[in-house]
């Protein structure tokens, strides 16, 4: 016997022969996108195990490939994100059990990608060679095995490896490849291996499945032999052939490795073996490359068409400002605030000068410092002076000294009181405008990166007009790449009728007895039906492509009849003169068809055919029915049985476009009893087989009876007409929805009357709107936050009527419902809610809350199509529909058709000027995520809020980890989207529920709002809150006054840490919103203690505190289950000492009291005199006894909280001064408070303009210049120049009120004291302009360092320590001003960091040192 193979391997061939054989075509296959499969066949002992996994020193080909996937992706630099994971199976009689789950049963189904696979089968990231080998290692333990007579370790199972490897490279991202394993059972005699009991079930189920193994080849290559004949491939008699149905018959390399053993024993075994391999070596494989995934190049491209748009947008707005004259530069110390404006990234040379201003600004200020500290060494002397003639003078020199410097310092306070409120406002004017800078700067951020990734998607384009130009040039072999080609990439159909490709596909389909190409007519023919665009039907017609095709249907092979129709239904689509050039014969070719040839598929293409050339075409639907069509058809839905749901569906929609305004198909349909057919059609349990098949049978009734009035009086006698009718209004509506989008309209009304006289047999109204959900219109589902952004529809219904909703996506699929190339299948869904007359009708606005206003929801789907069907009543107020998408950012064209039987509205509510919208986020932390019911939520996160007119704003809290994932869900393919039970679901993790509350703030404005977070019994300030609770995201409604600021606080349920997204919908623009900063923090202290025991309740034996000071003070209270109290008395007695009690005997005054007792919580606000006057605070506690006494509280603990404006203002307590929950100016740091910040967005409900696909070549340079220096010069240097003209006041006030003679005071409390001085004030830092930040407030701190806090007289130490923090601002400064060069970002940051340090050193010791 003698055979010929590839390569024939002795005895004594290593390892590394065999490998080195297959190494470069199986991973060049890899690598190049194909998937490539490697078979061990052979009998039972041959070695088969031994070549495929080897030994620990002698490795086989799994191990070898292995490794040289993982080198190969070393290798290449340009590939980036490669993966790589495993699958590993066996088949064990005739059971598929996956060997990486302990055997677990699995079952077979066909996926996405029209590949078999085992369903539920484990898939392991691998990360490197060694990683998978282990795996594998321990997987092989699960392998079944036993011992014979022919070999003592049988492998009793097919085994199957598979690896699918991913990777990116610049110009294939999404590359993909498969590489699989298998390792077949071999199969044995039973007389010679002795198997006997279980192992002689193995042996009959392993030689069963090779011999299906063995059909399968033979039928395969049969099929090769004559490619016109349709040949029978068995691939589902065995498990194993069903599993490997893709990679025998698919678009796999495939390499057999044949095992013979050399005994003569086994001779007619080995026959087999090379008999195997004879008939495999016919076979015909058809590989194709695995498509690369342009998923996320498709979704850049919408980006980058949206934000170039938005960027020129921009560019035009500050092109208007180009001929503006720029302001004179400032000279002087204002400079240093200018530091901001330094580049940290692509420097210019030119910005050297800016650096050297910048510099002699530093200067400046290194001289007002040395002036300034003379100055103190100066007061320092002077006041020694003071106070040793003050020790010597009488007492009445004494009082008249200090009555002219308490006048004199309440003079300068209030000025200086005044100046500080007018530089805050002029502050968050500037804050305002640097955020603005930051969002620009941002933008052009986006912009550089959006430009890249367009270059990149240019050169992608390029690759697949190359590729395309490869097909061509390589036809007819390629004609299956063109096919996969043309739907993966639709756009490469021009390019193809361009190159002339139409003209040589008709030239393979019209090329009669060249018997070289008969064989590729069939396939030329389903090629052009894919190929084919708009402009291509009339090209075919003019080369005569409408006869040359016509042609093919007359080709005896069901391939070529099946192709023929295909082709034939593109031609003619949409375009009449092909229509009419198609003839009589092969009209009635077409018919006879139907009903009588043996293979549905050929039906059904008939049918597709038939339905397409007949629309809108009444002679060829009269030919049709004088030839019987009609008869055939409805023959052929009543016979159909109800497995073959495909065909029904092609019938009935041919009945359907015959039908449609033609009266003669109408009435012999009813003469047929077609009408009733149809009927039971639409609610039989064939629709579950098919949910397309009961939408085309309404369609169907819709045109052979909403025109005919007597098939209407048929209709109307069926005992379940009323559901007949919802479906009738549905068929309705999705007619007008196709009208719509075939004829490209925005929207379309349709009324219309069937009468039997005066009676009205049946009435339509109906209006189908065209819309679309754009990047930034698709809000998701009704849980979503964004909900409310999806496109909304204002439905007026003024009587009781029956309304049918019909959604339809007309861009994901074409007529013919092949799928598009989008990788995210779209799942839409129709809501119904009661609408809102002020917003929808008299604003013109977008509805936001939907609480407690939901009347019905459609349940969403993927069929590209929803309906929604219900009676609704009649109402002056509108409702308002909502169609959605399953999921965020899904860009794709709908119409929404609504049809009903009486009179109804629609319209839709515009995107164009409607709500305004602003984005924050920030992070609940340790200290500052609180829940509502505890007592330090005061610490939360808070947005002040003003307005100079009546605002409605809308506020919607969610998580915004929540909102993260389901953006990642929306962007993931549906094969890689997190499941339910994935512990990274974050939909799934506990949480507690949200709420949001706003409060007036009227008593300190400018402060964290502490009063109370309920509607408190009197003079509350609480406006309003969320009305449902919800652990993913609630809405805040409220209505905003003038004159008033408003208080936004985000709350938990409970205290959580996690981050938190606020989007603030507003009427209109004038809203002024920030999150609370570090300026706007009390000064606050924190007392606990425990109630006395004594039953009396008057103030002098209650809790107290002793405050000294003035300005605005918050007491609070707080004992659970007790009410509570409090009340302010000013001490007026002279005779009373700080330090003492205060009782009975000591004079008081009261100033201000609770109007009564509050429950668990007592808050007293007050506005104190600016002075040295003690006051004295009481807590009263009181507690309903059973018998309904109150009593006074005797037992338990409290708590006393007191939050002060002024830092001077001191606190003393007998009680316990805890380490404070609240968050205190002092000690506020943004990783403890976590301060929200704003978050910047280039879309959502505000409009968004397309942009265009065309790349932007402005220069970057020119814009960022544009951007901070024109900008920026023009408006936020006249902030500054005032800014530092009221700072350069507020130094001479102080410098003057310093210098005015001060009486002697004591220390603060121990408390107090101890907690003053052991902490430094940081300045705030504010974001802004690149640079700025520590620098710029570091000047702030060191003009604002005025005596605040009295302590000790000046001394030795203090002096030194002033003198050593003004020579190290000195030294950092100089060392900043030494930089020959700009210096980089990092640099600059830290020199920032150094130079704020000392600034806040300098500060405490001014302070300490300046003391009285």
């Amino acid at each position: 016997m003698r055979s010929r193979f590839d390569a024939v391997l002795g005895n004594s061939t290593s390892q590394d022969t065999v490998y080195e054989l297959l190494k470069t075509e199986v991973t060049s296959s890899l690598f190049t996108g194909y998937n490539a499969t490697v078979f061990a066949y052979g009998q039972t002992g041959s070695g088969k195990t031994y070549t495929m996994e080897g030994t620990k020193n002698d490795r086989g080909l799994i191990p070898r490939l292995v490794n040289e996937i993982f080198n190969t992706f070393k290798e290449k630099s340009d590939v980036t994100n490669a993966s790589v994971k495993m699958s590993y199976v066996q088949i064990y009689q005739d059971q598929i059990q996956d060997l990486l789950q302990s055997r677990k049963l699995l079952d077979i189904k066909l996926d996405k990608a029209g590949h078999y696979i085992a369903n539920g089968a484990l898939w392991k990231d691998v990360t490197s060679s060694s990683h998978a080998m282990q795996i594998y290692t321990e997987s092989l333990k699960n392998r079944a095995t036993s011992a014979t007579e022919m070999n003592l370790i049988s492998s009793r199972s097919h085994a199957l490896l598979q690896f699918q490897l991913k990777w990116d490279e610049p110009l294939a991202p999404g590359s993909n490849a498969k590489l699989n394993l298998i390792d077949l059972a071999g199969s044995e005699k039973v007389a010679l291996s002795g198997a006997s009991g279980e192992i002689l079930k193995e042996a009959i189920a392993i030689n069963k499945s090779l011999s299906a193994l063995s059909n399968v080849v033979k039928a395969l290559v049969d099929q090769a032999k004559d490619p016109a004949k349709r040949v029978h491939i068995p691939y589902k008699d065995s498990k194993l052939t069903y599993l490997l149905q893709s990679s025998l018959g698919g678009n796999n390399l495939i390499h057999f490795i044949l095992c013979l053993s050399a005994s003569i024993l086994y001779r007619n075994e080995g026959s087999s073996t090379v008999e195997f391999g004879k008939r495999a070596l016919k076979v015909v494989l058809k590989p194709v490359k695995n498509p690369i995934d342009y998923r996320r190049l498709e979704e850049m491209e919408r980006m980058i068409e949206q934000m170039r748009q938005h960027i020129s947008e921009l560019e035009g707005k500050l092109s208007q400002k180009t001929a503006e004259p720029l302001p004179p530069a400032k000279q002087g110390g204002e400079e240093f605030l200018a530091m901001e404006i330094i580049k940290q990234d692509d420097a210019e040379p030119q910005e050297a000068e800016t650096v050297v201003k910048q510099r002699e600004a530093i200067k400046a200020v290194i001289s007002q410092l040395e002036t300034q500290q003379k100055s103190v060494e100066e007061r320092l002397s002077e006041r020694e002076q003071e106070i040793t003639q003050l020790k010597k003078g009488n007492v009445r020199e004494r009082a008249t000294l200090q009555s002219q410097f308490n006048e004199e310092k309440r003079r300068y306070t209030e000025e200086m009181n005044t100046l500080r409120s007018n530089v805050k406002r002029q502050q968050e004017c500037l804050n305002e405008k640097e955020m603005e800078f930051k969002k620009a700067r941002d933008l052009r951020a986006r912009k550089k990166s959006i430009i890249h990734s367009s270059k990149v998607t240019s050169k992608l384009r390029l690759k697949t007009n190359l590729e395309l130009e490869r097909i061509y040039r390589m036809l007819p072999e390629s004609l299956h790449e063109l096919t996969s080609h043309c739907i993966l990439f639709p756009q490469s159909k021009a390019r193809f009728r361009e190159l002339g490709g139409l003209k040589k596909l008709l030239g393979l389909i019209d090329c009669k007895g060249n018997k070289g190409r008969e064989s590729y007519i069939a396939h030329a023919a389903y090629a052009l039906s894919i190929a084919l665009d708009e402009e291509g039907r009339d090209e075919v017609r003019e080369l005569g492509g409408v006869a040359a095709v016509s042609d093919v249907l007359s080709r005896t092979d069901e391939h070529s009849k099946q192709f023929a129709c295909r082709a034939l239904e593109a031609l003619v689509r949409g375009n009449s003169k092909n229509k009419e050039g198609v003839v009589d014969s092969v009209l009635l070719g077409l018919a006879n068809l139907v009903g009588t040839h043996p293979h549905q598929q050929v039906q059904e293409a008939a049918c597709s055919a038939l339905a397409e050339i007949a629309d809108s075409q009444p002679n060829i639907k009269a030919k049709l029915m004088k030839n019987g069509l009609l008869e055939k058809m409805i023959s052929l839905i009543r016979d159909t049985p109800p497995e073959v749901a495909d065909l029904i569906k092609v019938g009935v929609t041919v009945i359907g476009r015959l039908a449609q305004q033609h009266a003669a198909c109408q009435n012999e349909i009813a003469r047929l009893n077609g009408v009733a057919l149809l009927v039971g059609i639409l609610f039989s349990n064939v629709g579950d087989r098919d949910p397309q098949l009961p939408v085309l049978t309404a369609y169907a009734l819709v045109n052979i009876c909403c025109n005919n009035k007597d098939n209407m009086l048929t209709l109307q006698k069926h005992p379940r007409y009323k559901e007949i009718k919802f479906k009738l209004l549905e068929g309705l509506g999705r007619v007008f929805s196709d009208n719509i989008a075939n004829e490209n309209r925005i929207s379309a009304t349709a009324s219309h009357v069937i009468k039997d006289g005066s009676n009205v047999l049946f009435g339509y109204h109906g209006v189908t709107c065209k819309s679309e959900w754009s990047t930034f219109t698709a809000g998701g589902r009704p849980t979503y936050s964004t909900f409310m952004e999806n496109p909304q529809f204002v439905l007026h219904v003024p009587t009781d009527s029956n309304i049918s909703i019909v959604l339809s996506d007309t861009s994901c699929e074409d007529k013919t419902g092949r799928n598009s190339s989008k990788r995210k299948t779209i799942y839409m869904g129709i809501s119904v809610f009661n609408g809102d007359r002020a917003l929808l009708c008299d604003k013109g606005l977008k509805q936001l809350d939907f609480n407690g206003k939901f009347v019905t929801s459609g349940r969403y789907n993927r069929n590209r199509e929803n309906t929604l069907s219900l009676p609704l009543k009649g109402s002056p107020d509108p409702y308002v529909i909502v169609p959605f998408t399953a999921h965020l950012l899904q860009h794709t064209s709908f119409v929404l058709g609504v049809f009903s039987d009486n009179e109804v509205e629609v319209a839709q509510v515009p995107e164009e000027g409607g709500w305004v919208k602003r984005v924050f986020e920030g992070r609940w932390t340790k200290k500052s995520g609180r829940g509502v019911d505890s007592f330090d939520w005061r610490n939360n996160d808070q947005y002040v809020i003003t307005v100079s007119e009546v605002t409605t704003l809308v506020a919607v809290l969610s998580y915004r980890k929540i909102d993260d994932f389901r953006l990642k869900q929306a962007l993931a393919a549906d094969d890689e989207e997190i499941s339910e039970d994935d512990p990274r679901n974050e939909e799934k993790r506990e949480r507690p529920h949200l709420h949001g509350r706003v409060f007036a703030s009227a008593f300190a404005p400018d402060k964290r709002y502490v009063r109370s977070n309920i509607p408190s019994p009197q003079n509350t300030t609480f406006e309003t809150c969320n009305e449902y609770l919800s652990t993913s995201s609630v809405k805040t409604t409220m209505t905003l006054h003038p004159n008033n600021t408003y208080v936004f606080i985000p709350f938990t349920e409970t205290p959580i840490e996690d981050d938190y997204r606020i989007a603030f919908y507003s009427d209109n623009d004038e809203v002024n919103m920030h999150p609370l900063g570090l300026s706007m923090e009390w000064y606050a202290f924190q007392y606990t203690g425990i109630w006395p025991t004594v039953s009396d309740s008057s103030p002098d034996q209650s809790p107290f505190l002793i405050m000294k000071g003035g300005g605005k003070v918050v007491v609070i209270g707080h004992s659970k289950d007790v009410y509570l109290l409090l009340t302010i008395y000013e001490i007026t007695d002279d005779t009373w000492k700080e330090g003492s009690p205060v009782n009975n005997n000591v004079r008081t005054k009261k100033l201000i009291s609770c109007d009564a007792f509050w429950a668990n919580e007592c808050v007293l606000e007050a506005e104190l005199p600016q002075g040295s006057c003690s006051y004295w605070v009481t807590l009263q506690g009181i507690k309903t006894a059973e018998t309904g006494e109150q009593k006074p509280v005797t037992a338990g603990s409290f708590n006393l909280a007191v939050y002060v404006e002024d830092i001077g203002t001191s606190v003393t307590s007998p009680y316990t001064l805890v380490p404070s929950s609240l968050i205190d100016r002092l000690n506020a740091k943004p990783e403890n408070v976590g301060y929200g910040w704003e978050k910047l967005i280039t879309g959502g409900i505000e409009e968004v303009t397309e942009v265009t696909d065309e790349e932007d070549d402005s220069d970057d340079s020119t814009f960022v210049e544009e951007m901070e220096s024109k900008k920026r010069n023009a408006e936020v240097e006249e902030l500054k120049q005032q800014l530092h003209e009221k700072q350069n006041l507020i130094n001479n006030l102080s410098k003057e009120a310093s210098t005015t003679p001060q009486p002697p005071s004591r220390r603060n409390s121990s408390h107090s004291s101890s907690r003053r001085n052991s902490t430094k004030v940081p300045a705030r830092v504010s974001s802004g302009f690149r640079g700025s930040g520590s620098g710029s407030n570091a000047a702030k701190t060191l003009r604002n360092s005025t005596p605040s806090t009295p302590t000790s007289a000046a001394s030795v130490a203090d002096m030194t320590a002033l003198s050593s923090a003004s020579e190290q601002l000195v030294k950092k400064i100089s060392s900043f001003a030494s930089l020959s060069t700009v210096p980089t970002p990092a640099e600059f940051k830290k020199l920032q960091e150094d130079l704020l340090q000392a600034a806040d050193k300098l500060s405490v010791t001014t302070r300490r040192a300046t003391a009285p």
